[in-house]
């Protein structure tokens, strides 16, 4: 068996101080954190509890409620959402994180133009990461044809790869192996769990991606690990997972209502069912 590590994804948003809740991800048992990215100093504070508790940081988060301004080709547009992306680097560079997730779009309603492509801007931003020693793991969401030209565009370059959100890939992605696509190139997890798409005209909406914890919805975990296992072996396997329920859902009522040391101590049991048959 290989020896296998825990992370857990982490906001800053909880009921009690930060330094309690990571406190108590570290006493359930988890080994790392990943945390959203924030300005300020809540990611250096973040960063120093962690490294009193032992707690490793796998990865940061980068802000993705504006990324799709990454394609444009008006720098006016562009540029606060590629100062931002930059600031997150700095910070992982700074904070000795070793890999930043990055979405790659964000909205519902488009239409790709494969042609009309702009990778200028993500050119800049992979570039920047290679000098400051950080990779970049492109996450699938909605939008898989942006990351299908952004994987093909940036093949064969080691500061690049993949961030496979098991959730995202069914309830945005329907389903589509996207671990036997680029499971090579894997290099961060957000391991979750959700049940699909619940629109019956086959739509894919946010409210579905519940981020519940493995084994509370319908994914198929014999064959999620199977295809993890066939994938580029990873140190630590993240599991991103909400407390609360989205908008007009109720899936997720009863994490919200557990004690903090109660719900990441059953996170931690799911996440040693996975890791376990993953390790074997």
């Amino acid at each position: 068996m290989y020896q296998q590590k825990i992370g857990i994804s982490i906001g800053d948003s909880y009921s009690i101080p930060l330094s309690e809740v990571l406190a108590i991800i570290k006493q359930v048992g988890f080994d790392a954190i990943s945390p959203d990215w924030t300005s300020g100093e809540i990611l250096r504070e973040i960063a120093e509890i962690a490294g009193e508790l032992g707690l490793e940081l796998q990865s940061l988060h980068a802000p993705f409620s504006k990324v799709s301004a990454m394609w444009s080709r008006d720098e006016g547009v562009v540029a606060p959402v590629k100062k931002e992306l930059f600031e997150a680097i700095d910070a992982c560079e700074r904070l000795w994180i070793p890999v930043m997730v990055a979405h790659v779009w964000i909205g519902f309603d488009y239409r790709f133009d494969g042609a009309a492509l702009c990778y200028d801007h993500f050119d800049d931003l992979v570039s920047y990461a290679a000098a400051h020693n950080v990779k970049i793991a492109f996450e699938n969401t909605e939008g898989l044809e942006y990351l299908e030209a952004l994987m093909a565009h940036f093949e064969g370059n080691e500061a690049v790869g993949f961030c496979w959100d098991s959730g995202h890939e069914m309830c945005y992605n329907f389903s589509e192996d996207l671990l036997g696509r680029w499971g090579d190139r894997l290099l961060m997890t957000h391991v979750n769990d959700n049940l699909g798409i619940s629109r019956f005209d086959g739509r894919i909406y946010w409210t579905d991606d519940l981020h519940l914890l493995p084994y509370d919805g319908i994914a198929d975990w014999d064959a999620n690990v199977a295809r993890l296992k066939k994938a580029r072996r990873l140190p630590i396997l993240n599991f991103e997972l909400n407390i609360e329920s989205k908008p007009n859902r109720h899936e997720n009522d009863g994490y919200a209502e557990m004690p903090l040391v109660q719900y990441f101590t059953e996170a931690y049991k799911r996440a040693c069912r996975i890791a376990y048959r993953y390790a074997r």
